[in-house]
């Protein structure tokens, strides 16, 4: 018995560890070429609502985690259920998380 709590208080832990997502920079401004008028204010801004919409509801992904194929249909769907719930994500909101996600999920990972 002391072993399964001990196992279930380390999953807890763990599962509470956040995620540290880097800072966005120009380079990476620069590297989101997709998406024409993309200014670091906005990738800020995409983060900024990661952080507060998606991490509001469950533990938080790398962007890198994901291919932008997988953000482009995850976030959608994210978004339906979130605002089905009492958490609201306008338009614009969804669209600068999934430039944001997509933006960094190509971004250069780290050794």
């Amino acid at each position: 018995m002391k072993k399964i709590s001990i196992v279930a208080v380390f999953a807890l832990l763990v599962s509470c560890v956040s995620v540290k997502l880097a800072i966005p920079t120009q380079e990476d401004v620069d590297r989101a070429n997709k998406f024409p008028d993309y200014t670091l204010a906005d990738l800020n801004l995409g983060k900024a609502h990661f952080e507060q919409k998606c991490g509001s509801c469950h533990g938080l992904k790398k962007p890198t985690s994901r291919t932008e194929e997988q953000w482009n249909k995850i976030v959608p769907r994210m978004v339906h259920k979130a605002n089905k719930k009492t958490l609201k994500i306008d338009e614009g909101q969804q669209e600068l998380i999934l430039k944001y996600l997509v933006t960094m999920s190509s971004a250069p990972k780290k050794k």
